[in-house]
């Protein structure tokens, strides 16, 4: 055997290796099959080529030479058919496909006459090497060269505007493609008696190795599973081809060795398979247990119903069964036009993923075009190196979508984890859907309790306050009576009535003034913003929130400018949200240490000429660095179940910046308290009618209470 005849056998095993792998990666897809179908050609002329060189008579020589050449008359098109699948050029370029198809066809009837090949002869230190006839020449301008050079100058244009993998993938074709044809050139040179070895030949394996290793650097397939399948396809072939070759060369049986390899070659693809099946079960034994798990994690989930536990649970399952490096979920903010990370984990240490992802970055739009979990590498992007992303899908809509880091010890993700992962996108979604649709539930639910609540506290404070005015006007009755009764009353008994009295009316009226600031704080609101002072909130708020502030003797400081500030607002809806601190404080302040003060600050300032600054700050419990802006979120809350529902500082924020202003919190951590910042714009333009309007309905409120 010389070196050309074990050069074309290798070049036909490792052809024949690495097309079974390509085209059992996906069957269906096309350029697996288009990949396939070249490789199919390119081992009958690798074959071919090694039986001729081993050939020692003329005849089978020369029909030889005449079955390599169907390999390489159809190598061309079924080449420029993968490429046009590879760069998605199939439907625009299927015109062109056919011409060169059907060229081949007229090359291949051509291959049996003299015409192509008209006999082999002794050339240069070979035994026997073809003649070309006269349809060899157009074969190899019309074929070879035209239809090579035109899928190259493709994948060149497509190379310049292709980004991530597809750019690596072109361009590791490209170099395989000018090794192995430029190799396979190199025969065509005795044909015309021209004294050049075929020494390129070697160069197809060299070419078949680069595209190899575009495979399997490029994710197509894991590293592991390629090189088991291809040990044990070259040791079943080797075996189904060494026996005849056995038989034949060295003991001269050839009819034996004929129906030997008959035998051989039907039973060596299941022979195959079947070692493959058991090599694919051990190496795949892991990978299939934790794939069992997440289909165990699709089933469960539609029974969590509280969205934040749902999407703690995904992320912890998943890190612990994949054994991944981290892995992060991210949720759509339709508002804020960008996904934000809600939960995070790291195997081991800490991880520190992206905050948020807008709508236009180059990950979303990626995930929006692909809707199947991508593999790392076909995305680049700058923001972070992900392993997998996986989106999850309402229709036409990303609720979200899934990041996970590498698997351990290098492992490659493959198809079988994008099936299962995208089973996962598919049950997630629906999971996320019916928790958010629980939550909304719950906050109409909330909202209606909210309703109902503040119509029976509109009739108590109605009903509270009819008996108190009521008592008012006795008890200035009374003191009319005590003027009367004056003389036969002594002027210290006198005295000590008259105290008591007034402590009475003072009393009396506070609660007067505390239920009128009920009754105005419950009343539904329009929306409507008016010119208000901010003195007028304040003193409502005060109102409202005294009791509780001396029922658990909590010190109360206020701090307002001189001057009147004047706002544009809605006074029930910012009363509101001062209630919510306040009510927030109280409890916070409650469940703080015990040596710590209890103290709430109130300070507003103007901030500059146009802006309204108000510090709220207590002495209470605090809140972690971690909890600061999740705490606006719905459903958010610090608090015990019972004490909150997780809506107040989320209402509040949705308030404030609704009066194009903004809230937020600062805290030293637990047991340390926490201040709240609202800014709100000033109204510099207030007009001296709207200040009359404003003063006569602060009169028509007085008269009101007067009566």
């Amino acid at each position: 055997m010389n070196f050309y005849a074990l050069s074309a056998l290798i070049n036909g095993i490792a052809t024949s290796a690495l097309g079974i792998f390509v085209y059992a990666k996906n069957r269906k897809g096309i350029v697996n099959r288009c990949y396939g179908l070249t490789t199919i050609f390119i081992g009958i002329w690798s074959y071919s080529y090694f039986f001729w060189q081993i050939s020692t008579q003329e005849i089978p020589a020369l029909f030889w030479c005449r079955a390599l050449m169907v390999g390489a008359i159809f190598i061309p098109p079924t080449y420029l058919h993968f490429v046009f699948s590879l760069l998605d050029l199939y439907r625009e370029k299927k015109k062109v496909l056919i011409f060169y198809y059907i060229l081949g066809f007229i090359f291949f009837i051509l291959n049996f006459t003299p015409l192509f090949i008209k006999s082999v002869s002794p050339k240069l230190f070979f035994r026997y090497w073809p003649d070309a006839g006269i349809a060899y020449l157009p074969f190899l301008f019309l074929i070879y060269f035209n239809c090579i050079t035109y899928a190259i100058i493709l994948m060149f244009k497509e190379h310049r505007r292709a980004v991530g993998i597809k750019r690596e993938q072109i361009k590791y074709v490209i170099m395989g493609a000018f090794l192995g044809f430029g190799g396979g050139a190199t025969n065509y040179a005795l044909w015309y008696n021209i004294p050049i070895p075929p020494v390129g030949n070697i160069l197809v394996s060299v070419g078949i190795g680069i595209m190899a290793y575009a495979i399997l650097k490029y994710r197509l397939m894991d590293i592991n599973i390629a090189l088991t399948r291809a040990g044990i396809f070259v040791i079943v072939y080797l075996f189904v081809l060494g026996i005849p070759f056995v038989l034949g060369y060295k003991y001269g049986q050839w009819q034996l060795a004929t129906w030997v390899t008959v035998i051989l070659a039907t039973a060596g693809p299941f022979i195959f398979m079947y070692f493959q099946r058991r090599a694919e079960a051990i190496l795949r034994q892991e990978q299939l247990q934790y794939q069992q798990d997440l289909r165990g994690i699709s089933s469960t989930m539609m029974l969590i119903k509280e969205l934040e536990r749902l999407l703690r649970t995904i992320v912890l399952r998943v890190v612990d069964i994949v054994n991944v490096g981290w892995a992060g979920i991210y949720l759509k903010d339709e508002k804020e036009l960008k996904y934000i990370l809600k939960s995070q984990r790291a195997r081991t240490g800490e991880i520190h993923l992206p905050k948020e992802f807008y709508f236009d970055s180059a990950l979303v739009k990626h995930l929006y075009k692909a809707r199947l979990p991508i593999i790392g590498e076909e995305i680049h992007s700058s923001e972070l190196k992900v392993g997998l992303a996986v989106p999850c899908f309402i229709e036409d809509n990303l609720l979200g979508f899934l990041l996970l880091g590498d698997k351990p010890k290098g492992q490659l993700y493959d198809q079988s984890d994008v099936n299962e992962f995208t089973l996962l996108s598919n049950q997630t979604a629906l999971a996320i859907e019916n928790c958010q649709f629980y939550s909304q539930e719950r906050q109409r639910e909330h909202f209606r309790r909210i309703a109902s609540l503040d119509r029976q506290i509109d009739c108590m404070a109605h009903e509270m306050d009819n008996p108190i005015h009521a008592t008012l006007g006795v008890l200035g009755s009374i003191d009319i009576a005590l003027d009367e009764l004056k003389e036969l009353i002594p002027a210290d008994k006198m005295d000590y009535l008259k105290q008591k009295l007034a402590r009475v009316e003072f009393n009396a009226g506070r609660v007067s003034k505390m239920i009128s600031a009920v009754k105005e704080f419950t009343k539904p609101t329009t929306g409507e913003l008016s010119v208000i002072t901010l003195q007028q909130i304040i003193d409502s708020f005060i109102a409202i929130i005294n009791p509780q502030l001396h029922h658990y003797g909590i010190n109360f400081t206020l701090g307002l400018p001189q001057e009147p500030l004047w706002l544009r607002a809605n006074k029930v809806e910012i009363e509101q949200v001062l209630v919510n601190l306040g009510i927030n404080s109280v409890q916070a302040i409650k469940e703080a240490p015990k040596e710590n003060k209890k103290e709430i600050t109130l300070k507003a300032y103007p901030k500059d000429i146009s802006t309204l600054r108000i510090d709220f700050q207590d002495t209470g419990s605090g809140i972690e660095e971690k909890l600061l802006e999740d705490i606006f979120l719905d459903f958010v809350t610090t608090k015990a179940s019972s004490e909150g529902t997780g809506l107040g500082l989320s209402i509040s924020r949705k308030i404030i910046s609704r009066h194009r202003g903004k809230i937020w919190a600062e805290s030293e951590g637990k047991g340390r308290g926490a201040i709240f910042h609202i800014e709100l714009p000033i109204t510099n333009d207030v007009t001296e009618e709207e200040k009359r309007k404003f003063t006569d309905e602060q009169n028509e409120d007085k008269k009101r209470d007067l009566i």
